[in-house]
């Protein structure tokens, strides 16, 4: 998040500069401050639609999880989140661990930065998986059909995503 304010401030202060130097070679300085200062503003709404996606999908997966990484009660209500979910960023390693308990294979897929299924994983009737990934990025467990079980996201160093 840090890097993130700091990319921003710094393209801020190469975008004023550069305003500074078309005002002074505007015909009318008022008016060129004034397009400059809605682009500032524009911008500034993109970058807080940003942030508040990130939240969002933070606290997604805070809710899934307690403090061990295993799954909540509750959460299977989470495939209805599917069509807002999406991979959020790629920089804090995670491992999620897939526990079919069931008595069906199953499939895992990865929501991508689209919010795409790119499959993964066919894990047999009591089987297990470990899968390497990141935080903030979410796992569609489906059945044989394709139709969601449930979805997972670890905001921990490693989770465990138990299948029933």
């Amino acid at each position: 998040m840090q890097t993130l304010r700091k990319h921003a401030l710094i393209a801020l202060g190469v975008l004023t500069l550069a305003s500074f130097a078309n005002i002074a070679n505007a015909a009318n300085p008022l008016e060129q401050i004034n397009q400059e200062v809605d682009k500032y503003q524009q911008h500034g709404r993109e970058r807080a639609d940003e942030v508040d996606q990130y939240r969002h999908h933070r606290e997604h997966g805070r809710k899934r999880y307690d403090h061990e990484g295993q799954q909540q009660s509750g959460a299977s209500s989470s495939c209805r989140d599917e069509r807002n979910l999406r991979s959020v960023q790629g920089n804090v390693h995670t491992s999620m661990k897939f526990l079919n308990n069931s008595n069906q294979e199953v499939r895992t897929y990865w929501l991508d930065y689209s919010g795409r299924r790119v499959f993964y994983k066919t894990i047999p009737a009591h089987g297990q998986y470990t899968q390497p990934t990141f935080q903030t990025h979410p796992w569609v467990v489906t059945d044989a059909r394709d139709n969601c079980i449930n979805i997972f996201v670890s905001n921990q160093p490693s989770a465990i995503a138990e299948i029933r």
